[in-house]
């Protein structure tokens, strides 16, 4: 237990950073209450370098890496994938009943035998209709089902990425990384919903567009093979003009996130520094570079969204091109035997074979757009912390608040002089000190190295053990440590504002 209050020792130190740290007997500086001199240390502002194991190369698809969360979800996927097959089922009954609607239609307007047509007309059309609402039913189902898969894969994906933020280094948040806070905060809120869209694309097409795409050419096939072949002509060609055109827009997409990026952590950075931009008449300023940012964002989204939209055309006037062919075809083979029912159920066919087609086209743009939200999150995962405990690391019951700095010596890039260099200083149980100083004279790096934000090279010591083999997690939850932390930055903050 700490003594009372009237027990408490108190001493102050003064920090300066503008002089060199004394040299004394056997090359340790003492840091006692004292002159400015004789307990001052310099602090060196330098970049952070990661000094940890290389990380391994990502995977050249960003999908592979998501592919944990979205397998988690797999009931869900499982369901929204049998409502597919529904509805394609349903397609594969429909197409034969249109193909001999009109026939019946015909006999029905015929004089012999009329009453019996239409009657077989009415049960044709009800069972067209109900062909199409049960596949309207099932297409709802499938995609909501997968929705809501693609949505709970992006939120687990996104609790994630929060869960390996905490986990960063100090110095990440700090900037010596350059990631804006902005960035890190657009990354994680809106480009997840990105990824949504993109896995969704991605559940929808595996199967569902697969199964119509496969059911549709086998009836295809099975009305005519010859005008099956030379329809499946047209069908590279549309993927030639798919693949060419996202490659593109991946590029396009990329830009857009990064320029939203930009703009968002500018809009983080000044809006809490309004103060500091009307203080020093800073508005004409500030707004050409908002105008620039915002010009340069609504160029790329621009340029992004015009490409979207040629993408369907292109692959429309490429389907265009294979209904010519088609057409060409049918002339080649008109001297053979051919019914206008089978023509139409043929046709009928073709349309809903273009359709997964198009949605295939539809699908590779949603995940050439999110690729880049892909990669910029799992970015943000992908670090190995200096900071670590050891094997060996000691877990503390609780802290009685002796700590030693013994020659503490710390430094921002191996092979760089030393940022806190020699520094000595006793705390003992029950004593308070103040740190006084200007600011950068390191009051804030002491206490940063002593609940290891930082990892000092060595000389730190809690409860007569080193703190670097103390465990990393207890030392921020003992409240003998954080709650004067607390106060103490609180007295930093006052300070260096007066």
């Amino acid at each position: 237990m700490a003594p009372p209050l009237s027990a408490l020792v108190s001493r102050t130190l003064t920090l300066n950073p503008h002089l060199s740290r004394p040299r004394s007997r056997g090359g340790v500086a003492p840091l006692i209450p004292a002159p400015a001199a004789a307990s001052a240390f310099r602090l060196r502002a330098t970049a952070i370098t990661d000094s940890s194991p290389p990380l391994p190369p990502p995977p050249p698809y960003p999908l592979a890496e998501v592919f944990p969360y979205i397998a988690a979800e797999w009931e869900t996927i499982a369901k929204g994938w049998a409502c597919a097959a529904a509805a394609v089922y349903c397609l594969s009954r429909a197409v034969p009943a249109a193909g001999r609607l009109p026939r019946v239609l015909a006999a029905a307007g015929g004089g012999v035998g009329a009453g019996a047509a239409v009657d077989v007309a009415a049960r044709g059309g009800l069972a067209l209709a109900a062909f199409a609402s049960a596949r309207a039913a099932a297409a709802y189902a499938q995609q909501a089902l997968l929705w809501e898969a693609a949505l709970r894969a992006a939120g687990r994906l996104r609790e994630r990425a929060f869960e390996r933020l905490l986990e960063r280094d100090l110095a990440f948040f700090e900037g010596r990384e350059g990631v804006a806070a902005g960035d890190v905060a657009h990354r994680i809120a809106d480009e997840a919903d990105d990824v949504a869209d993109a896995v969704f694309s991605v559940l929808n097409t595996i199967v569902p567009t697969s199964l119509q795409l496969i059911t549709m050419g086998i009836q295809m096939v099975t009305i005519d093979p010859m005008l099956s072949f030379l329809a499946a002509t047209v069908i590279p060609c549309m993927y030639v003009v798919i693949a060419s055109l996202g490659k593109r827009l991946r590029q396009m997409s990329k830009e857009a996130h990064l320029s939203l990026a930009m703009l968002t952590a500018y809009l983080n950075d000044v809006v809490p520094s309004m103060l500091t931009v009307k203080a020093n008449n800073g508005e004409l300023k500030e707004m050409l570079r908002f105008q620039k940012l915002a010009r340069d964002d609504l160029k790329n989204n621009l340029d992004k969204k015009k490409m979207k939209t040629l993408i369907p055309q292109a692959v429309r006037a490429t389907y265009i091109g294979g209904l010519l062919l088609l057409c060409a075809g049918s002339i080649v083979v008109s001297g053979m035997s051919f019914h206008a029912e089978g023509f139409l159920s043929f046709l009928t066919a073709l349309a809903l074979v273009v359709e997964p087609i198009q949605d295939l086209g539809k699908a590779y743009n949603e995940y050439k757009q999110g690729e880049p939200a892909l990669e910029r999150i799992f970015d943000l995962m992908r670090f190995n912390p200096e900071v670590n405990d050891k094997p060996s690391a000691t877990h503390l019951q609780r802290v009685n608040g002796d700590i030693k700095f013994h020659d503490v010596t710390f430094r921002y890039v191996d092979g760089m002089p030393p940022v806190v260099d020699g520094v000595n200083l006793h705390i003992r149980p029950g004593e308070s000190i103040a740190f006084v100083g200007p600011s950068g004279g390191g009051k804030t790096t002491l206490a940063k190295l002593l609940l290891r934000l930082y990892h000092p090279q060595s000389g730190i010591g809690l409860n007569t053990s080193k703190i670097l083999c103390i465990c990393l997690h207890l030392l921020p939850s003992a409240q003998d440590l954080a709650f004067p932390f607390i106060g103490y930055l609180n007295c930093i903050c006052s300070y260096n504002m007066d």
